[in-house]
């Protein structure tokens, strides 16, 4: 974004507007675009291990909002492609899911995930208590 002082054009960073060098092919300043980069970096991740995800589903996965995934397809570092798969429901609570990849929503995910835990919690500590004898060995008359 350019704006003119006294006649001089300058260049200001997108996001936090301080002056940037006019001739810089970037539109961030150097700190932003270091967040920006780690941002679309994770976008990118997720998207090799979920290909065709959704905006939404970004945004509940990551926590990236999703005007932000959206500037990126502005921009063109993104592509949007049509999704086939909206109308998938949670085998939990049976809302709606935005994504084939997933069988559960997040809310529902985590329950289970915390509920696997403490499972295993449960095990791993009757476990301990079991294993307080002492090794005999077993002696055949003939």
């Amino acid at each position: 974004m350019k704006n003119s002082i006294k006649g001089i054009k300058v260049k200001t960073c997108k996001k936090c507007r301080t002056p940037i060098h006019e001739n810089t092919i970037y539109d961030y300043c150097s700190s932003c675009y270091r967040v920006v980069e780690e941002i679309f970096e994770s976008i990118r991740e997720y998207l090799r291990e979920y290909p065709n995800s959704t905006a939404f589903e970004i945004e509940q996965r990551l926590g990236i909002p999703i005007h932000v995934v959206n500037n990126f397809v502005k921009d063109g570092r993104l592509i949007e492609i049509a999704n086939e798969f909206l109308n998938l429901e949670c085998l939990k609570c049976g809302c709606l899911l935005l994504s084939a990849h997933h069988k559960y929503c997040p809310q529902c995910e985590i329950k289970m995930i915390r509920e696997m835990e403490s499972a295993k919690d449960d095990l791993m500590g009757n476990r301990e208590v079991e294993h307080k004898g002492k090794m005999r060995f077993k002696t055949y008359w003939k």
